[in-house]
């Protein structure tokens, strides 16, 4: 494929621009660990299928409120619809980011390297995720031992992980300036490198967390924090910027 790039160009007040037109690449990566995630989530299912009850109950009933049960094919098929779902909308989402590139500054959007990384890494960590939540769910479901709460609290910590070290990697399309706008991006993305850092650091908590404390309580405590995290990512963006400012 030909890749065309566009020469520079320079804003207003002088900051340079690096503007281009170049495609992310496909995330053969993430592609090959998602069909083979669906692979593996078909096998396990036709194992199972036979253990399987032929209704499934997905919510117990409680005095406040009535139970849930679906069909069993409609049990074993949710996740693996749900990951070609997410695909589908990933896919449709990025052809309009290509649409729509030319009339954004490319500061405020990630460059070709970072979107094809962050695919990759979209589809290899939640394709697992989501492959441990189907088997889990189905040997719950078909009678058998599995430790469900912890298996999924530890495989979260590790997703928070994968996504924290993503975060540390991600760049823009262009150069930051010396106007506003360029000390905000260039300040955002240096305070993103500690978001990341603090994201892995949450991870590893939470993922120790499950086999320490309730599993519950440690995945939806690490959840919780992640909004902390993003409330002091913009703080310190704010501060570096104003700091650039006055020198």
């Amino acid at each position: 494929m030909t890749q065309l790039r566009t020469p520079p160009t320079v804003d207003a007040e002088g900051g340079g621009v690096n503007r281009t037109d170049r495609r992310p690449r496909p995330p053969w990566a993430g592609i090959v660990v998602s069909a083979a995630s669906l692979i593996v989530m078909a096998g396990v299912a036709w194992v199972l299928w036979d253990s399987l009850p032929a209704v499934v109950v997905t919510r117990e009933s409680s005095g406040q409120r009535a139970g849930v049960s679906v069909p069993r094919a409609a049990a074993v098929a949710a996740l693996p619809a749900t990951l070609l779902l997410i695909a589908a909308i990933m896919v449709l989402a990025t052809e309009l980011g290509d649409r729509l590139r030319p009339y954004v500054d490319p500061r405020l959007v990630a460059g070709p390297d970072a979107q094809t990384r962050s695919m990759n890494a979209l589809f290899t960590l939640l394709p697992l995720f989501l492959l441990v939540l189907h088997t889990g769910f189905l040997l719950t479901v078909s009678g058998r031992e599995f430790p469900m709460d912890r298996v999924m609290g530890a495989a979260f910590g590790v997703l928070l992980m994968g996504f924290g070290a993503l975060l540390q990697k991600l760049s823009p399309a262009g150069v930051a300036g010396a106007d506003t706008l360029g000390r905000w991006t260039s300040a955002w993305q240096r305070s993103q490198r500690w978001a990341g850092t603090a994201m892995v650091a949450l991870g590893a908590a939470c993922a120790v967390a499950t086999f320490l404390l309730p599993p519950v309580l440690a995945a939806v405590g690490s959840a919780a924090l992640l909004a902390v995290i993003f409330v002091a990512t913009l703080v310190r963006a704010s501060r570096k910027t104003l700091d650039d400012q006055e020198t």
